[in-house]
């Protein structure tokens, strides 16, 4: 059996799907009711002249500096994940159900950035990578997934395979891409944190029930 640091580490997965059930049609129903509150997410590094750029990509913060500070730490004059004064935000009243999920029933010991990421039809994030080193990390849960969206990790056939309410381990160290050419928001979640043993041992079930052998 494979454990856990080698299967984030050295497994060479593109992605990794848990074997956890989220209430993902709960969830939905707060972020879409939460929208106008959403944030235009990395605009400052969207640039025609690089090849980098993204349309329609809007995220709000359930755990973070605050519900509309959605970026890395760094941007707002941080130096670390300790210096950083994360909480749960401001709107958390406003979604119970995705916040006591989040509290009480995942397996992390503690949170960075917890975020709802919506990407707006005919949206999309141009290839890019978002970590020199290639590991499963984040988790990326959908919400909902609109026929017509597409992930695409370079080197890998075929799209990620999400479905509603699925929660995937992807390496963003693999340069991706993503498109939503559907007429619906796209709705997904996006975990950073510091895992418990509770969580390792979902990743090693994960990988036994789902991993690419």
């Amino acid at each position: 059996m494979k454990d856990y640091n080698w299967i984030i580490n050295n497994s060479g997965l593109p992605w990794l799907k848990l074997d956890i059930e989220i209430p993902h049609e709960e969830m939905l129903a707060e972020a879409i009711a939460l929208k106008e509150e959403y944030v235009g997410h990395r605009t400052s590094d969207s640039n025609p002249t690089t090849g980098y750029t993204h349309k329609g990509w809007r995220s709000l913060c359930i755990h973070g500096i605050s519900s509309q500070y959605t970026n890395h730490f760094v941007q707002y004059g941080y130096k670390s994940h300790e210096d950083t004064p994360y909480k749960w935000t401001e709107i958390c009243d406003r979604c119970p159900v995705t916040t006591d999920f989040f509290k009480n029933k995942f397996p992390y010991k503690k949170y960075f950035r917890l975020r709802y990421m919506l990407l707006e039809p005919k949206g999309f994030i141009t290839p890019h990578h978002d970590s020199d080193i290639n590991k499963l990390s984040p988790i990326n849960i959908a919400l909902n997934h609109p026929e017509g969206c597409l992930m695409k990790m370079k080197g890998h056939d075929g799209y990620v395979p999400f479905k509603p309410g699925d929660s995937m381990l992807l390496d963003v160290g693999n340069t991706h891409a993503y498109i939503n050419k559907s007429e619906e928001d796209r709705y997904h979640i996006i975990v950073h944190g510091v895992p418990s043993q509770e969580y390792k041992d979902l990743v090693v079930r994960s990988y036994e029930k789902n991993g690419i052998k």
